[in-house]
């Protein structure tokens, strides 16, 4: 029998959380898709996020997508190695592109990790944009439809992000092709994005919602799984994080 499929949203570096909520879900018993974000927004100084990484990576079953925050991390660390991006970028020099993501709650702990861990930093560099899964699901980080100007099927977008993350500073190209967010209020726009990959209908993370499940979108088509997952991560006065069921959860079968 096939095994139903877990998916994981933005986890930010909330290892310990990651590892209650996946408790529930043998490795052997379900087949578990990450959607990126590992890093930026966890307990500073403990190095969550890349904990959360490793772990991911060492579940049986299992597939993830590169997000937002993971190229971020890559890009600061490049730029501490004295890689400088290809073409102009908004933050030119070391300390503006590290004050801007020790803002966005990074973590030196985290930094140094993956500095660390050479094979850490490959697996993070060879995770694809998209996924597409055998029942017609596209699964991406952001919910935007950018990816499509990078390639004509998913294999194309694919390579167009290893080609970024194998060349030096290529992850300052990368990173800005993961930021858009809802792209796909009108339905028409979803209904053209899904043809282009041939896709069913799709699964995302990175932009949050407040509700206490995943949301659903037009008809079954649109699934975020962002609940606000990161106890540590900095939100407006008196928010707090979501429930561990608004970002982890069992995705429906579609029907055939």
């Amino acid at each position: 029998m096939k095994r139903p499929l877990l998916i994981v949203g933005d986890v930010q570096g909330d290892v310990e959380r990651l590892e209650e909520a996946l408790e529930p879900f043998s490795e052997e018993e379900v087949d578990t898709v990450f959607l990126g974000d590992f890093f930026q927004g966890g307990r500073l100084g403990r190095g969550g996020g890349a904990a959360a990484a490793r772990l991911v990576r060492s579940r049986a079953n299992s597939r993830a997508v590169l997000g937002n925050h993971d190229l971020f991390l890559l890009a600061v660390l490049e730029r501490r190695r004295g890689v400088d991006p290809p073409e102009p970028w908004k933050a030119r020099a070391p300390a503006e592109l590290e004050a801007l993501w020790l803002h966005r709650r990074g973590d030196w702990a985290d930094l140094a990790a993956v500095d660390h861990d050479p094979a850490l930093e490959q697996w993070l560099r060879h995770l694809p944009f998209l996924i597409l899964l055998q029942d017609g699901t596209l699964v991406q980080h952001t919910d935007d439809d950018h990816y499509a100007t990078l390639g004509h099927s998913v294999e194309e977008v694919n390579e167009q992000a290893r080609h970024w993350l194998e060349a030096p500073g290529g992850v300052f190209s990368a990173v800005r092709a993961l930021f858009g967010r809802r792209a796909f209020v009108e339905r028409r726009r979803l209904d053209v994005y899904l043809a282009h990959f041939g896709a069913r209908r799709l699964v995302h993370g990175h932009t949050p919602h407040w509700e206490n499940a995943p949301s659903v979108g037009h008809d079954g088509l649109i699934w975020g799984f962002d609940g606000r997952f990161s106890r540590y991560w900095s939100r407006e006065a008196g928010e707090s994080s979501g429930p561990i069921g608004a970002t982890v959860a069992l995705l429906p079968a579609l029907d055939r």
